[in-house]
């Protein structure tokens, strides 16, 4: 029984060249919003003769982290490394996509959609952040992962100088799709699965701000992480600084997909994976009925899922031989080691239940709650 193993659709690496193009394409910078912590700056840049994007983050040193995100119409885009004041690379993504590695830090690396979203640091490890002007190097490229240049890129860069990193606020708005919200058997679930949201999230010294939004969305959710999705087109009050939660029936069709996120992590701007989705169909069981655990379980099936957009992967993946990129989750490497040591993790890719009741899985470690308040909409 899967919660929702992180599907990136396509698992491909660039084999990058090195050296940069004589058309780096100058960024043109649109506007500058600056909201209490957060700064949110748009642009938009060409690909280069090397299919390369080379998106500036000006830092005046105050900030802890940043995002960037960017996208394109209808060419592939990745991650390739993030170099700081001086031109030297923090991360890269050969270090993590590679023959040898075990561990996955960011999707920001894989080749899975038209937009790619990193947030740095991701870890309390990573390279802080310095004043200068730092860069996010991204790769365009087609469907034969060939390089592509002159592709009009939007980009987005979010800055954060809250340096209270041990509690802040996150802003979730939840959409209900057409006529959940006039159930009241579901809204009442619903509020019993926050409680249980927050409780968890308080451990890492995060508080949630609830708005719920009606909308006409098909409860039936079909999520295409290339072609568009509505929330891409459709306006539902949601804001720069503010992460979408979209409860359905069923996601693309699949009665056992308990949710989704649209990001690992995800962003605070509109592209057509800004969003987190969950099936409330699925966690309410096979008679689509809640019990009390079952509202348990939709509570920590948000939690989880929207852990991920803050940047977290599963501790273990069902293969029970790829891990997170954090010290303190262990590396197990079979499922009864892994359901034992791990089992009680909210991010446990996999809920423990039986047909009466469910383990319960809410617990985080020292390095994921790192990670949580380290995003960048954690404010």
């Amino acid at each position: 029984m899967h919660r929702a193993l992180f599907a990136l659709p396509v698992l491909a690496a660039l084999t990058a060249c090195t050296g940069v193009g004589d058309k780096d394409g100058r960024p043109s910078k649109d506007s500058v919003v600056t909201e209490g912590p957060l700064t949110t700056l748009r642009g938009s840049i060409l690909s280069n003769q090397s299919g390369r994007v080379l998106v500036p983050i000006e830092l005046t040193g105050d900030e802890v982290s940043f995002m960037v995100t960017a996208k394109t119409d209808d060419t592939y885009i990745s991650l390739e490394a993030i170099l700081d004041e001086n031109g030297d690379e923090v991360v890269n993504w050969k270090d993590w996509l590679n023959s040898k590695s075990t561990q996955s830090l960011t999707s920001a690396f894989y080749i899975y959609g038209y937009d790619s979203v990193v947030n740095w640091p991701v870890r309390s490890e990573d390279r802080s952040l310095s004043a200068g002007t730092w860069t996010a190097r991204f790769t365009t490229v087609d469907e034969d992962y060939r390089y592509v240049e002159d592709v009009f890129v939007d980009y987005t860069v979010q800055t954060k100088t809250d340096h209270d990193l041990e509690s802040g606020v996150v802003k979730v708005r939840l959409v209900w799709a057409e006529g959940l919200d006039t159930r009241n058997d579901l809204q009442e679930a619903v509020a019993g699965a926050l409680v249980r949201w927050s409780e968890i999230w308080a451990a890492a010294g995060l508080t949630v701000e609830f708005t719920e939004v009606s909308s006409d969305l098909d409860p039936e959710l079909n999520v295409d992480s290339v072609a568009p999705f509505p929330n891409d087109a459709v306006d539902y009050g949601g804001a720069d600084d503010d992460v979408t939660l979209v409860i359905g029936e069923t996601i693309n069709d699949v009665r056992g997909l308990y949710g989704q996120s649209g990001g690992l992590p995800g962003t605070l701007v509109s592209t057509a994976n800004a969003a987190v989705y969950v099936s409330w169909l699925t966690n309410a069981g096979r008679d689509g009925e809640f019990e009390e655990f079952e509202v348990l379980l939709l509570g920590e099936t948000m939690a989880h899922e929207v852990g991920h957009y803050l940047g977290l992967f599963h501790p273990v993946e069902a293969s029970y031989d790829y891990y997170d990129a954090l010290d303190d989750t262990v590396e197990c490497t079979s499922y009864s080691k892994c359901e034992s040591q791990l089992g009680e993790n909210l991010m446990f890719p996999y809920p423990l239940c039986s047909f009466t009741d469910c383990e319960p899985q809410g617990n985080l470690t020292v390095d994921q709650r790192a990670v949580m308040n380290l995003y960048t909409g954690a404010l």
